[in-house]
């Protein structure tokens, strides 16, 4: 079974977004609205609509989940968990379909990534294997790119106008498993993944109450690359696709990235030096829950993402009053 998840603060422009993705048969589809109340009901039994008022009747400690930020899609993956989900897509409500690919090149992403690898894009060098490539089982994560609005701060976007129009990725990219000793900036947008690392999927207090903004799938990222490092789980990178229409407005994403600016020069640090010992991904997230929580240098907003990751941990595990 899969399922969609899509967070928004725009409901009256879904309408639109899952036009565009009607083609693909979801077997769920989340939608979190970023809002007091859901706006508004429909017919088809595959959707579920989630706002504040439901994310505060069925967690004993709410404040774990982002209000005014993209955050908020944490509560559509444990929903998905919950219900059975086995392969969690999500999407923002600005990224719309490129061709009918989308499903199939995230699965072959996770389920038929080969072992073997040209060390050059798209030549077949000498010593790759003909038919016998392999395939790798550890892959948990796959992460697709964009062509039309590039994903940039806000920075770049005001120092280079002209680039948020630049096709910067060529629609024939290829997929690659990314380096397990590099970081790389995890992007929300268009995102799948298996069951089995939904816990590790907590994108950290942002927006309302919260010193920073938008920084909440880059920091998400860290705490995901560094356990599956530590359990040696594969992320890819690459294929599918979307269009990236961007819906936010340059100007007033300065504002909410200013502060996180500065603190993302060493928040990796600081998730990178957790020690895990864990050989289960619930197990880990608990380690780097109570290493943050615990953390002496690194500030009041280390250890209260550390406190929430370990009440997140809870909604997985049935003996702490998950499901």
């Amino acid at each position: 079974m899969n399922g969609l998840v899509i967070p928004t603060n725009r409901p009256d422009r879904v309408g639109e977004f899952l036009d565009a993705w009607r083609p693909w048969r979801w077997d769920r589809i989340l939608i979190v609205e970023d809002a007091p109340e859901v706006s508004g009901t429909g017919n088809d039994e595959r959707i579920l609509r989630y706002s504040w008022r439901e994310i505060d009747a069925s967690l004993a400690e709410p404040g774990i989940i982002s209000r005014r930020d993209s955050a908020i899609r944490a509560y559509g993956f444990w929903r998905a968990w919950a219900m059975g989900v086995d392969y969690i897509f999500t999407l923002d409500d600005d990224c719309f379909p490129v061709d009918g690919e989308y499903v199939r090149q995230h699965m072959q992403n996770l389920e038929a990534t080969p072992v073997w690898h040209s060390t050059v894009p798209r030549l077949r060098v000498r010593g790759l294997p003909y038919a016998n490539t392999g395939t790798l089982r550890n892959i948990y994560v796959s992460m697709g790119l964009w062509v039309g609005h590039p994903d940039l701060d806000a920075i770049q976007l005001l120092a280079q106008p002209g680039r948020d129009a630049d096709p910067v990725l060529d629609r024939g990219l290829s997929s690659r498993v990314m380096p397990s000793e590099q970081y790389f900036p995890l992007c929300g947008m268009n995102l799948a993944f298996r069951r089995e690392v939904a816990c590790l999927m907590y994108f950290p207090p942002m927006g309302a109450d919260s010193p920073y903004a938008r920084f909440d799938d880059i920091w998400a990222g860290l705490v995901l690359q560094r356990i599956c490092r530590h359990l040696r789980y594969g992320i890819v990178c690459g294929q599918p696709l979307v269009e990236h229409r961007r819906a936010s407005d340059p100007f007033a994403n300065l504002v909410k990235e200013a502060p996180g600016i500065r603190a993302n020069e060493n928040m990796w640090e600081i998730v990178d030096a957790v020690e895990l010992r864990g050989c289960d991904p619930l197990t880990c997230m608990r380690e780097m829950g109570t290493a943050l929580g615990d953390h002496q240098t690194g500030g009041e907003y280390v250890r209260r993402w550390g406190r929430a990751i370990l009440e997140w941990c809870k909604l997985f595990d049935p003996g702490e009053g998950g499901p």
